[in-house]
């Protein structure tokens, strides 16, 4: 089997320095793979390594053009990525939409300790990872509530709680297959993103898209409604996640609907925000 490693970054890719955690050490995955799995091919392209809290779209959009461009110039089996598990939910959500068009499987994974304190951690995500590809299966890899490996759905899984495990949304529904050329080749949007907060700032310029984050099937609308009018009136479209199927509509998401925001219904906010990237 050829596999394409891309090694992103996260704590699967750093060591313990006297109790602070530092980045750089992306040999440990690749010589774990190499040593393990003698009759597989991988091939590690040199990419940018980054921590989660210097994610961005930017850097998304060009590590996921990458690994198309490298899974395209040459014949790969599977895909296995390695990511920082803070941010790795809105990694996988939009990798969910953009990497099936290659074809082949893919699989997400990382640590949430950096091997040097915990070998085993990391050594048992890859392997399920790995495990996840020959049997032609795609999706994010880490430990659930019982503690056991499991495959979560890529377009399902929500970021971790504060204990590191993490979920699947379960009204969310499988993305619509194309191929996002766009996403690739133009401006990237400002999404504002409004937490489901009490009290939150919200600006008023510098975005061109707004996520409006609900409190379960409603939101606050008192304040936000008007802006809502204002904004979708100057061609800044809204919309509002998550939004669960099959329940009562509070008064204050009806009246954000009609105000104009659109509702994304089946996702996650993780889920959400790829989407509105990607429109």
């Amino acid at each position: 089997m050829r596999i394409l490693g891309a090694m992103l970054g996260g704590t699967i890719s750093s060591a313990n320095d006297s109790g602070t955690i530092k980045l750089g050490k992306t040999s440990f995955a690749r010589d774990f793979l190499l040593e393990k799995y003698p009759s597989h091919e991988f091939v590690f392209p040199d990419f940018k390594t980054y921590s989660s809290e210097d994610a961005t779209p930017f850097i998304y959009r060009e590590s996921l053009r990458r690994i198309i461009d490298e899974a395209n110039a040459s014949e790969y089996d599977g895909i296995l990525i390695t990511h920082g598990t803070d941010t790795c939910a809105f990694f996988a959500q939009l990798a969910a939409r953009v990497l099936p068009v290659l074809k082949i499987p893919f699989v997400i994974t990382g640590s949430m300790r950096s091997p040097d304190v915990d070998p085993e951690e990391a050594e048992g995500n890859l392997a399920f990872a790995v495990r996840s590809l020959e049997e032609g299966r795609s999706g994010v890899v880490f430990r659930n509530r019982k503690g056991d490996r499991q495959l979560y759905k890529a377009h399902l899984i929500v970021s971790p709680d504060i204990s590191g495990l993490y979920d699947e949304y379960k009204d969310g529904q499988m993305p619509e297959a194309k191929d996002h050329k766009d996403f690739f080749t133009g401006v990237l949007h400002n999404i504002l993103i409004i937490p489901s907060v009490p009290g939150a700032v919200i600006p008023d310029r510098g975005f061109d898209r707004v996520l409006i984050c609900c409190n379960h099937s409603g939101t606050a609308s008192s304040e936000l409604e008007p802006l809502v009018r204002k904004w979708t009136s100057e061609g800044i479209k809204c919309y509002m996640a998550p939004v669960p199927s099959g329940v009562g509509v509070y008064e204050s998401r009806r009246r954000l609907r009609e105000a104009g925001a659109v509702e994304l219904t089946g996702m996650p906010v993780e889920g959400a925000w790829a989407e509105v990237l990607l429109r």
